[in-house]
């Protein structure tokens, strides 16, 4: 049995519009800074060749970020369920959770995955291919304004003490404390 600590809902906390606003700002300001670090350790001229490929890349950064969480859960792939968040828009936003508590430490792991992976290689690919660093390192800030609420997640979890499990819902995330009867 599981008793319920605390509920975490950052639309209900922060409010949409500043959750996405602080995103949106997080990754200009990580393309800035890190283009800025790059260019001085590297004095190629960059290409927009390859264009349309990075267009699509940066549709497949969400998707990618996504599966990224997924991958710790493929053992138990039948206790994941996919929503569609918004019934509007262009680009659907995905709530994709399992339907059983998570173990804390698990949680954290899966929190930060999809920053962590995608960090790697487009940081390892910008360093490989500097004429096309622009493209990765702005791939690399995508991702990170995308892993803004993983990070205000994670911050949570890590303050967070007496709870074991985490279990997600559409709308947040539910601290749990495990308890033999």
């Amino acid at each position: 049995m599981y008793s319920c600590t605390k509920k975490l809902n950052l639309k209900h906390a922060y409010g949409s519009q500043r959750l996405i606003f602080s995103s949106f700002l997080i990754t200009v300001i990580t393309f800035l800074i890190s283009f800025e670090v790059f260019s001085s350790f590297i004095n190629d001229h960059f290409s927009d060749k390859y264009f349309l490929l990075f267009i699509l890349s940066c549709l497949a950064v969400y998707p990618v970020h996504k599966l990224c969480h997924i991958l710790l859960f493929m053992n138990d792939f039948n206790s994941i369920i996919v929503q569609r968040v918004t019934a509007k828009g262009f680009l659907p936003i995905l709530n994709i959770r399992l339907n059983h508590p998570i173990k804390k430490g698990h949680f954290m792991v899966v929190l930060i995955m999809p920053f962590s992976v995608i960090s790697i290689v487009t940081l390892t690919a910008a360093f490989l291919y500097p004429l096309y660093a622009h493209y990765f390192l702005f791939l690399f800030s995508m991702n990170i304004g995308i892993s803004f609420v993983d990070f205000i997640y994670f911050k949570y979890l890590l303050k967070s003490r007496g709870c074991s499990f985490v279990e997600e819902r559409k709308h947040g995330l539910e601290l749990l404390t495990k308890f033999d009867i």
